[in-house]
């Protein structure tokens, strides 16, 4: 807010700083998406050369999409009920169509029409050909045949699906772009021609969902084989050959309730010949305010509720990270080019008009979006065309700003070389690592002293100013940060160099006389004693128990959490307000890999001490509390990991002496004394004697975690060898550096 007597930093150079960064065009808000955007991606030279193509060859496309969906619009035809949807409602009413095959063969009952019944309609999911997506692109096409020419009868459109013998072939709905949810109703429909020559034996359609749903077979019950007509709706004979018959299966009748989901039907056929085409579904909303094929809001509000989910979905990166964000967050522009996308490639009743137009870019899109999904990518800032004003606030409000002032950097330190006349962030990115700079090594090198020796050279690692402590050792910080800059930065290269040094490879012992000249060990006389990290404390046990994956990069994982952490401090639009466990190898990666919320941390990081990412934490306080102790013998990822250690001890063929010092050894480097090998061998038995009088606490030890236990010994020799182990990993040496 002003300029301070002993800082040299001054109130221009902090505005001239801030100066580097008024040209970025990044939000505030990135809607927790992994990979915001804009990206630069890892590619082969072929691959990149194969995106450039779909770089150019995508936007005439989908220009002819939007035309044509424009002059849709302007003749009104997403108004008008479709020929289709005015069957639909035909058919409410009790008019059924001669060729129509319902569920039941039964015709249905004339009904009087209902009112306020929702809003029906009908999307045509199949038609010409395979709705290409992203999560199919590269896989082996399924089963059958897209045909077209004089000889191939077709339902509409120009081409047919031919299926030959026995064979099975899912129609995606959606893709998993649209979440496919059964409102007031549903039904699937498909339009099939039996070969008049080679009718098939029998022909079956059902839901692809999550929930436990029935077939509904038309013709022979036993040709799927024997049973599964016993859990199967037998709707009637075969449909007539050589002409189309619509056949439909409703989503309730198979059992999927109101609200839930499915993704797409599974057509099956046995034996014979047939042509299908036509299939989508026929749907039932309350209202076009709730569906994601009749709006693009409760479309974008559906996939934005769950982030994890949207990270495989088929469509474009840009659309995906408007989607991410919040309304509120969105310009006027991206809010429209959300509505304008699902307008083209989403809304329901006219995706069947628009197909020819958008095969033709989902053709070239999938490829693309395949790409974006698979690739290594990194994340790149853009610069605004005009970067904004960098007016130097009075007194430091923001709405009292004072001379404006351009990028610069404190001019108590080397001058910035500047490849323009206004500098930019590349060349604050030169300057930074500039050998001229001392600041960034001298830092940078006493980070790295601190995290292995437990105290920087300078005690006050955020302040290496004159309200900060001096250097312990000057020299020697000059000299590291010179090394450090001399050998390319090698990050590598100067943890070995420090390891491998005399001083830290000191014993921690201290005498009483060294004690009291030097409490805080600044002369370097011995090594320190440092509890462990919380991260490293974590990985230490699931490292010894050989439960961790070691592997690199990847998404964030959620382990093992208490209940009820992320909800009382989440906002009520947040898509990190429940926590939702991972499961498998997930739960075992590497500390590293934890998704962190700033807000709510994770409980077994934040009790040894692990920071809030609210704010930047230089360096860590190291605490030793009680709560600590309870988390070491009671959280279930200790036990877990105690108990896959012990497991492994027991695979050994050998003694109870040599398992218990392997595992003592196994923790500490070290061999036990003999008062320690007569502890853990009294433990060992008085837990023997335990769960062998109690079975049901023996199981109970062997049920924490996910892993399932192995069967090399009887469950009570496991769990009394758990509870040694357990102990092993609670022992102050355990967790505390030497």
């Amino acid at each position: 807010c002003h300029d301070h007597k002993f800082d040299p930093i001054s109130q221009r150079d902090y505005y001239s700083l801030g100066a580097f960064f008024k040209g970025l065009a990044d939000r505030v808000w990135d809607g927790n998406i992994p990979k915001p955007g804009p990206l630069v991606f890892v590619a082969s030279p072929a691959q990149q050369q194969r995106m450039k193509t779909l770089s150019a060859e995508l936007p005439p496309l989908a220009a002819a999409l939007s035309d044509r969906a424009d002059a849709l619009a302007k003749a009104g035809k997403e108004k008008e009920k479709p020929k289709e949807i005015s069957a639909i409602v035909a058919a409410d009413a009790g008019e059924t169509d001669n060729d129509t095959d319902s569920l039941s063969p039964e015709k249905p009952k004339k009904a009087p029409a209902k009112k306020n019944a929702g809003v029906s309609y009908e999307v045509i999911w199949a038609e010409d050909g395979d709705t290409p997506y992203a999560i199919n692109f590269g896989k082996p096409a399924p089963a059958g045949e897209w045909r077209e020419g004089k000889d191939v009868p077709v339902a509409g459109g120009k081409r047919a699906l031919r299926l030959e013998g026995s064979v099975t072939r899912h129609v995606d709905f959606g893709g998993s772009e649209v979440p496919m949810l059964v409102r007031t109703s549903a039904k699937a429909f498909v339009n099939l021609n039996p070969d008049p020559a080679h009718p098939p034996r029998a022909i079956s359609l059902e839901f692809i969902s999550e929930e436990k749903t029935k077939r509904v077979i038309w013709g022979d019950p036993e040709a799927f084989g024997p049973g599964v007509a016993s859990n199967a709706i037998i709707a009637g004979p075969m449909p007539a050959a050589g002409t189309y018959s619509r056949l439909e299966i409703d989503a309730i009748a198979t059992g999927i309730a109101t609200n839930k989901r499915y993704s797409g039907l599974r057509l099956t056929q046995s034996d014979g010949a047939a042509w299908w085409d036509h299939i989508g579904t026929a749907c039932t909303s309350p209202s076009s305010t709730v569906d994601p094929l009749l709006s693009s809001g409760p479309w974008a509000t559906q996939l934005r509720g769950d982030v994890r989910a949207m990270l495989g979905i088929p469509l474009p990166h840009e659309i995906v990270y408007l989607i991410g964000v919040s309304t509120t967050q969105q310009t006027a522009e991206e809010k429209a080019r959300v509505v304008k996308f699902h307008r083209d490639y989403i809304m329901g009743p006219t995706r069947a008009a628009l197909e020819p137009e958008a095969h033709a870019v989902r053709r070239l899109l999938a490829e693309q979006v395949h790409y974006e999904i698979t690739l290594p990518a990194s994340l790149v800032s853009r610069e605004l065309p005009t970067p904004h004003a960098a007016p130097i606030l009075l007194r430091g409000q923001y709405d009292k700003p004072g001379e404006l002032v351009t990028p610069a950097t404190p001019g108590f330190l080397p001058p910035l070389t500047a490849s323009a006349p206004r500098p930019s962030r590349l060349d604050l990115a030169r300057w930074l690592v500039d050998p001229k700079n001392p600041l960034t090594a001298r830092v940078t090198v006493n980070r790295f002293w601190q995290q292995l020796f437990g105290a920087g050279l300078v005690h006050t690692p955020g302040d290496f100013g004159t309200q900060g402590d001096p250097p312990t050792h000057p020299e020697l910080l000059d000299w590291l940060a010179s090394e450090f800059v001399r050998t390319g930065w090698d990050i590598k290269q100067f943890v070995r160099l420090l390891v491998s040094s005399r001083a830290y490879r000191q014993d921690s012992r201290v005498t009483p006389e060294l004690l009291t000249l030097d409490p805080e060990n600044k002369l370097l006389a011995r090594s320190a004693r440092l509890r462990l990290d919380a991260e490293v404390l974590r990985d230490q046990a699931l490292a010894l128990s050989g439960l961790l994956r070691p592997e690199i990069g990847g998404p964030p994982v959620r382990p093992y959490q208490p209940i009820n952490i992320w909800e009382p401090v989440a906002f009520g639009g947040s898509n990190t307000k429940t926590y939702v466990q991972d499961h498998g190898n997930a739960l075992y990666r590497r500390s590293l890999y934890t998704f962190i919320k700033r807000t709510a941390p994770a409980p077994a990081m934040s009790t040894f001490d692990g920071p809030s990412r609210e704010i930047s934490c230089v360096a860590r306080n190291r605490s030793n509390t009680p709560l600590q102790a309870l988390a070491l013998m009671n959280d279930v990822q200790h036990i877990e990991a105690a108990r896959a250690f012990a497991e492994r001890l027991l695979v050994e063929n050998s003694s109870d002496a040599k398992r218990l010092a392997l595992a003592f050894r196994s923790v500490t480097a070290r061999e036990p004394d003999t008062s320690e090998r007569k502890l853990l061998t009294d433990s060992l038995s008085t837990h023997r004697a335990h769960f062998s009088r109690d079975a049901a606490a023996a199981g109970k030890i062997l049920t924490n975690g996910e892993s399932k236990p192995a069967k090399t010994a009887p469950v009570a020799e496991i769990a009394a060898w758990t509870m040694v182990t357990n102990l092993l990993l609670n022992l102050d040496e355990t967790v505390t550096r030497n």
